[in-house]
């Protein structure tokens, strides 16, 4: 009986640790800050519409796992309750709101409670923080900075057929980026100015670009060639310097994420199920552990 007790007293041990871990996923993440350049957010007095807020996190909250859920928690609104802005990661830690659309006006930055880092870590609760946009974007008007008569505008950036915000591709697939004017006479200076970035930051070497080519409505695009990029999140930056050949510029930086899926792995033999889903992995972790306490108390009882 003795024997018994133990192993019954081990194995309610293990199942309070397993339960305490499925609690302390509810909440135990932090926004660290909220910032305009090196201002925090809600006390930043000039707040440019081309600005962009950067939100640091205690933990990784830019993996793939985790991106396409935390990137819709991130929103601004202004009190009508429209959405602004384009959110994108940086690094591990770190988001970047650009603050592109968006004019003069009271607006609010929420958090979903629901954010979380790779280690299932949420914030448990919303955060809100109230922040007033009072200036332009320092362009001016008439023809500087994209400016005056026929400005340059972006069209689409597209991979396939579909938009590239927030799409997942395959590793060597094409993007396509649109604008709406002529860009021969600036090729190589606008080559420099689309850059794609990993989820580290780091800039992505290997990329190509085709030769800037009218289509049917008079837009102007380039086709990127990626290097064959690993699984993962990246960020598209288009430089607020590329230039259309009238001497007008995009003005503002546009930041687009999107992920790298995975290849696609065969089944092992016998399994029966392509289920790869993450509660399927979850499931499967849950019981090999049940079954490993089992085996634990069996010995134990003998």
């Amino acid at each position: 009986m003795k024997k018994t007790s133990s192993a019954l007293s081990i194995l309610l041990a293990l199942l309070m640790i397993l339960s305490m871990t499925s609690v302390a996923a509810s909440g135990g993440l932090t926004l660290e800050s909220a910032k305009i350049g090196d201002t925090l957010l809600q006390e930043a007095e000039t707040i440019r519409t081309n600005d962009e807020i950067t939100l640091t996190f205690s933990g990784k909250v830019t993996d793939s796992s985790v991106l396409a859920n935390n990137i819709q928690k991130i929103q601004v609104k202004d009190n009508g309750g429209n959405t602004f802005g384009t959110v994108s990661p940086s690094g591990n830690k770190k988001f970047i709101v650009a603050l592109s659309g968006i004019s003069q006006g009271d607006y609010t930055l929420t958090i979903g409670k629901d954010f979380a880092d790779v280690d299932g870590n949420t914030l448990g609760k919303k955060v809100e923080i109230p922040f007033t946009v009072n200036k332009g974007d320092g362009s001016g008007s008439g023809n500087g900075q994209g400016g005056g008569n026929n400005p340059l505008e972006l069209v689409s950036v597209k991979a396939g057929d579909a938009d590239l915000e927030g799409a997942e591709i395959d590793g060597d697939a094409s993007i396509t980026v649109t604008f709406s004017r002529g860009m021969t006479d600036y090729q190589d200076d606008n080559f420099a100015n689309i850059t794609v970035y990993d989820e580290t930051g780091a800039k992505v070497e290997g990329v190509t670009y085709s030769d800037f080519t009218k289509d049917a409505s008079g837009n102007s695009y380039t086709t990127l060639s990626l290097p064959s990029l690993a699984p993962g999140s990246y960020t598209l930056k288009l430089g607020k310097n590329l230039k259309a050949n009238n001497g007008n510029t995009l003005g503002k930086a546009v930041t687009i994420s999107f992920t790298v899926k995975a290849a696609a792995q065969p089944d092992e033999p016998g399994s029966g199920s392509d289920d790869n889903s993450p509660l399927s992995r979850i499931v499967d972790i849950f019981m090999k552990i049940i079954k490993y306490i089992v085996n634990i108390f069996k010995k134990l009882v003998k």
